[in-house]
């Protein structure tokens, strides 16, 4: 199931490129239907892992990229559905086709590295970030979409990828939004965590790799959207700000998991144990 929604996705996006070239909305239509299918997948996969472990599937790094897959794409049919725009499918859906892959490197092993899932804050907190993600995803999407229509504006070769892009002004705005939406989620996510440890541990944590990694997040889409309201960050600069900071924050998740050890109050919980 996994591996067919990736499928899927390539599908999707094969099919938005195809539209991006001879636009017609059938391609459209079949790029949201093949993405749509893709979702439908990757929800049946999540409820048969969540029967198959016991619980919902949001403690290992494998399942935080199988929710944050499912969130993007998601908010990607939910655009596509909504405002019919046809092309920025070819712009996200290699993203959220790249978390899938993600999922492979982390495999399914990891899930006991975890002291369950209680409810209430704690899953709280792991949501919030999923959707948090998924919104700077989304944003580095319309950042690269941007960044294609400037150019195109810039050498005055507007054809199809231009007549069926928003303006940059709407893009630039757009893109803002999601961001701030993420930041504000990502916020509202580090609080509940904080409550949860407390409750459960008696501490915050901040030496926590996980956490730090959470904040660096944080104070760099703060910064991001701070310099944009003051007019020193706008346009392409901004674009390109915002792609280096999603490649931050992509290869910092996959670095923190793989070699720097997650969240290591759990495993040091989990060893104690």
């Amino acid at each position: 199931l996994y591996q067919s929604a990736l499928v899927m996705q390539l599908v999707a996006l094969a099919l938005f490129i195809g539209y991006a070239a001879a636009p017609r909305r059938s391609l459209s239509s079949a790029a949201t239907a093949a993405l749509g299918l893709s979702l439908g997948l990757l929800g049946f996969f999540a409820l048969l892992y969540s029967l198959r472990v016991g619980r919902l599937p949001l403690a290992s790094g494998f399942e935080f990229v199988l929710v944050w897959s499912i969130a993007l794409t998601a908010l990607v049919v939910w655009v596509e559905w909504r405002h019919k725009l046809g092309l920025l499918g070819a712009f996200l859906v290699p993203l959220s086709a790249l978390t899938l892959l993600m999922g492979f490197r982390f495999g399914r092993d990891d899930a006991s590295a975890t002291l369950g899932l209680p409810p209430g804050w704690l899953l709280l907190h792991v949501l919030l970030v999923v959707a948090a993600f998924a919104c700077f995803t989304a944003a580095a999407g319309l950042a690269g979409a941007y960044l294609v229509q400037a150019r195109q504006l810039k050498r005055k070769t507007l054809g199809i990828l231009s007549e069926q892009l928003p303006a940059l002004g709407e893009l630039e705005a757009l893109t803002t939004r999601l961001g701030a939406a993420g930041l504000t989620l990502l916020a509202a996510s580090l609080v509940a965590g904080f409550v949860w440890k407390w409750r459960w541990f008696g501490q915050f944590g901040l030496d926590d790799p996980k956490v730090r990694f959470a904040l660096c997040v944080l104070l760099a889409w703060s910064g991001l959207l701070l310099l944009r309201r003051q007019g020193a960050l706008q346009g392409r600069r901004l674009a390109w700000a915002i792609l280096f900071v999603f490649l931050a924050i992509f290869v910092g998740y996959y670095l923190v998991n793989l070699y720097f050890g997650g969240h290591g109050f759990l495993q040091a919980a989990l060893n104690g144990a």
